[in-house]
């Protein structure tokens, strides 16, 4: 059988298996981590190779080469043993549903490339090497799809052997070298990507989300009030006597008071509520879905835990505290400019009124 006419079939697989690996990239970009990704990126490589195996290279009736191999090895290193799993029960249930000849041995197949692939992600990184050489090692790991042909009668596994064995093998070699290469260069634009926005929106100093954070997920707070009247309460916080703090000991300490308050801050609030650095020594925390009652508990929480925060500088010991204002969006009319103005003020009347004290204001 002679390979040449099987070239265009050749290149359709590693057409399917490049789109569902460019299709990777939209899905590292949607989700960031955790068990979810790995699922994602499983059930992403099991569809591509179920289409790949939907659309084979029929050596003889029920014997099929795809590009199943490709995407079994690869898999393990985005998908981890969750993704490699989903990827290989997805694939090899299709592959005995098929049938054929070969479908014992292909089952079978699958599992060891999926195996193999996952054990080289276990090596050192020493052992395995990096780039083309981590590639290329990757790929000579799909022969062991050849495992094949031993549940074919001798004189199918023979005449697969000597025809179709090398070049399938060059071919799926070429294809992980190919599609890692695409991968890696999609890491690393996403990565370049996410360290941009990261810098656009995180404050440098506390680590805290900036202003133009704070905004959206105001914004966002503001028309779940309106329309499915859920309230929002702001908390407004300004570190007391700050001036005095930078003139006594330095702007530098004064920074490192600025970012034990943002911890304290960070520890106290839920992962659902924003705090966010508003301005010098202002930071501002949204508290989706709170009223003033519960917001006046986070508030004097933050207060209480902020004063009980020690700090040193040389042999010193420096405690600093909080004035706080809070205002919580009483009317769906409210919206975050509003609110936010009204924790402003309630934040006034508690400097006015001794600092180091939690005041409410109305929202206007």
């Amino acid at each position: 059988m002679e390979i040449q006419t099987h070239l265009p079939s050749l290149v359709r697989v590693l057409g399917q298996v490049a789109i569902i690996v460019y299709a990777y990239s939209w899905v590292a970009r949607t989700i960031e981590r955790g068990v979810l990704k790995s699922v994602a990126i499983g059930l992403l490589f099991g569809v591509g190779g179920i289409l790949s195996m939907g659309d084979p290279i029929r050596w003889m009736p029920g014997v099929f080469q795809d590009g199943r191999s490709i995407l079994l090895v690869l898999v393990p290193i985005y998908g981890g043993l969750v993704g490699t799993l989903v990827a290989a029960a997805m694939m090899g249930v299709f592959r005995f549903l098929v049938g054929g000849m070969g479908a014992v041995g292909g089952v079978a197949g699958i599992l060891i490339v999926a195996t193999a692939g996952y054990l080289l992600t276990l090596l050192p990184r020493q052992w395995v090497g990096t780039g083309w050489k981590r590639s290329a090692l990757f790929g000579v790991a799909t022969m062991t799809s050849l495992i094949v042909l031993i549940f074919l009668p001798w004189s199918v596994a023979h005449q697969l052997l000597v025809t179709a064995a090398l070049p399938v093998s060059i071919v799926n070699i070429l294809g992980v070298m190919l599609l890692s290469d695409l991968l890696q260069r999609e890491q690393y634009r996403i990565g370049i990507q996410r360290a941009l926005e990261n810098e656009a929106s995180v404050d440098p100093l506390t680590k805290l989300p900036n202003r133009r954070v704070l905004q959206r997920e105001g914004d966002r707070c503001s028309k779940e009030a309106g329309t499915r009247r859920i309230p929002f309460s702001i908390i407004m916080l300004d570190i007391d006597h700050f001036k005095k703090i930078n003139d006594s000991w330095g702007h530098s300490f004064g920074d490192t008071v600025l970012a034990r308050v943002a911890d304290v801050i960070r520890q106290t609030v839920r992962k659902s509520d924003i705090a966010a650095r508003y301005g010098g020594e202002e930071i501002v925390v949204l508290l989706p879905n709170t009223d003033v009652r519960a917001a006046g508990f986070v508030a004097e929480k933050i207060r209480r835990d902020i004063e009980a925060t020690t700090l040193m500088f040389e042999q010193d010991e420096v405690h600093v505290t909080v004035s706080v204002g809070i205002a919580c969006s009483h009317e769906p009319a409210d919206d975050f400019k509003h609110v936010l103005e009204a924790a402003d003020k309630a934040l006034y009347r508690a400097k006015a009124g001794g600092r180091n004290r939690v005041e409410l204001a109305e929202a206007a």
